[in-house]
This record gives C-alpha cells, structure tokens and sequence, in this order.
C-alpha cells in the first residue's frame, strides 16, 4: 500500500534555536486513520505544519501523496495543498457567506466550473447532513453545524488526505463523537484521515491508529499492534491503557476481551521511540 505521507529523520529547529521535531521516521499509509496526541508545546502543531507546507524540515525528507515537500518551492505548495483538505479548530468560516457558498468557494479558488459545484456541493451537505442549511449564515448555526460544515469544505474537493487539527476542540464534547462518526465514515470511503486531538475519550472510544509526540519526538505508536483496518469496532471489545497526555507517558493501548483475566494484559515496555525493548 502507497505511503501518503513519509517522515525519514525529519528534525526542525526553529530560528531562536528551539528542536521542535526530532530524528522523526513514520509512514502513513493510504486508508489510514490516525490520531496524533501529546501535550502542549510537545511539537503537534509543527508535525502538521510541516505536511501542510506551512513550515519546512530543517533535515531530513517528507513526502506528502508522494511529493518531496523538502526543499519544495514556493509555486508548487497551492499544488500539494489540493491534495489535501484541512478542518480547523476554530472553523474559519468566511461569515458574509452562506453555507452553501463557504463550501462552494473552495471549488471556486481551484477553477472548478458552475456546474460541477452545483453538483457536487449539495452532494457534500447531504453527506454531512446540513443540506436543510444551505441557505443559512454561519451566526445561524450550532457549533457542532458550523465544524460540519468545515468538514464539507475540506472534503469538497476529494482530497486523499483530510487533517482534521483539533477539530472537536471548539464544540460541545457531547458532539465530539458525531465529528468523529463522520470523519470514520469519510475514511471508511477510502480517505486517509490524520486528527489532532487531546481528547481522551475519543482517542479510547474509536479503535484507531495512535501516534503519540513528546518533546519533539514519536515516542509511540501503535501501527504494529493494532489489527489491520476494522470497519467497525467490535462490541464484544474494550480498550485498555492510556495514552498520558499530560506528562507523555505511554500505557499500551491494547484491543482485550471485556473477559479477560489481569493476566492476560501484557505490559509492553517501549525504548521511547514507539518500539518493544
């Protein structure tokens, strides 16, 4: 299976001299969904930056849906973006505009024609369920409406890629988990997802790749012992471990039988980089 994004010993220090990301190494792949955690100031928000072309490595190579964004220049970063969708924290809805054309703008800026948007943005808020509000201003909505409609805005397009950076950060935690139901039902259509989060109980609740970033470095993660992509969680199964976000700890998250003695819960103790000592 194709990587859509590839870290080889990516490190990037910033111009005061702080190591934001260190020696990082990692593969998602197409398909995936992956949560990335950590706690503040852990290097989150330049893991993202760096595949968003907002920042670039200071060693090493990325590649993003196969492009060596590097050394890329400055011309060729509107290219790569298109590629991907991005739903933010904070919405950045454009207010004066109606949802319709919020979601309908970002197939205007990369020249689709009238009738492909007429066809495809009631397409979309019908697939995030607000095609009853078209017509309607972003004041006029709920929170958990508003993030929706970022959602079809990053999704408009077709992108293979959607970040989604804390995009339950801003809403009711009560609908924290209706964004996150559609995000796995636009992956499960076949669009690699990578999300932000701090949230714990999305991260136990949905059985999903995790990445965990401390002090700049992957100090988790659990692509090689979690099964293969499920479609659906099995009920019969609960999560255990946590993920720490507080002091960058790492408990095992493991898929255990809600059964299961003590016994049967190995301890898996990691070298700091995410592998078995």
């Amino acid at each position: 299976m194709a990587s859509v994004i590839e870290f080889r010993g990516v490190s990037k220090v910033y111009n005061n001299g702080t190591e934001a990301l260190h020696n990082i190494n990692l593969k998602i792949e197409e398909g995936e969904f992956v949560f990335v955690v950590g706690s503040s100031g852990a290097g989150k928000s330049t893991f993202v930056k760096l595949i968003t072309c907002e920042e670039r490595p200071s060693k090493g190579q990325l590649l993003v849906a196969g492009e060596d964004v590097s050394k890329i220049r400055k011309g060729k970063i509107p290219y790569v973006r298109r590629k991907m969708g991005i739903v933010f924290q904070d919405f950045r809805l454009i207010e004066h505009m109606t949802v319709y054309d919020n979601v309908a703008f970002a197939m205007r800026v990369v020249g689709a024609s009238g009738r492909t948007i007429r066809k495809r943005v009631p397409y979309i808020l019908s697939l995030v369920g607000l095609q009853h509000k078209a017509k309607h201003h972003p004041n006029e909505l709920s929170g958990g409406e508003r993030q929706r409609i970022g959602l079809a805005r990053a999704l408009v397009n077709n992108p293979s890629l959607i970040i989604a950076d804390e995009p339950t950060g801003n809403i009711d935690p009560a609908l924290s988990f209706e964004i996150v139901d559609l995000l796995s039902e636009i992956n499960r259509r076949g669009t690699t997802i990578l999300m932000v989060t701090h949230e714990h109980s999305l991260v136990k609740h949905f059985h999903k790749r995790i990445i965990q970033i401390h002090s700049g470095e992957i100090v988790a993660d659990t692509a090689d012992t979690r099964p293969d992509r499920e479609p659906e969680p099995d009920p019969n199964f609960e999560v255990t471990g946590v993920v720490d976000l507080d002091d960058g700890t790492f408990n095992d998250i493991r898929i255990m039988p809600e059964n299961a003695k003590p016994s049967d819960y190995e301890a898996i103790e990691t070298d700091g980089k995410g592998e078995r000592k």
